[in-house]
């Protein structure tokens, strides 16, 4: 038991304090997202024009999101598509759509929750 102790407090001093956000397949999938080349349907950058969400707010939630796997498409089609939430550094919650088109990722909408959908975007 003295030795299972010990191991247990050499495995949090050992990784305690990483970031390991990279545990959960959503996550992973997300920095994935994030990483790829961006571009931004005529919707999705009338509403972050509308709303006045700028690139690195989207950046931001997609790196701090969880994926709504009931509101997402399958993830094992040729172009899936994902609905998820995410926070800013500002503290803003954005609900972004976005679909996975080889190597590139493409924002379809953005919207912040705290806000009332005015916009008028095709």
């Amino acid at each position: 038991m003295f030795g299972f102790i010990i191991g247990l407090i050499a495995v949090y001093f050992m990784f305690g304090n990483r970031n390991l956000k990279e545990l959960t397949p959503g996550m992973l999938k997300m920095d994935q997202l994030a990483g790829q080349a961006i571009h931004y349907s005529d919707t999705a950058t009338c509403q972050m024009k509308c709303e006045s969400i700028n690139v690195q707010e989207v950046k931001d939630a997609m790196t701090d999101a969880k994926i709504d796997s009931k509101r997402s498409k399958d993830f094992n089609q040729r172009f899936p598509m994902y609905n998820f939430t995410g926070s800013t550094r500002q503290g803003r919650k954005l609900n972004i759509i976005c679909v996975e088109i080889d190597s590139v990722t493409r924002v379809v909408m953005v919207h912040d929750l705290a806000r009332k959908d005015t916009c008028k975007c095709p």
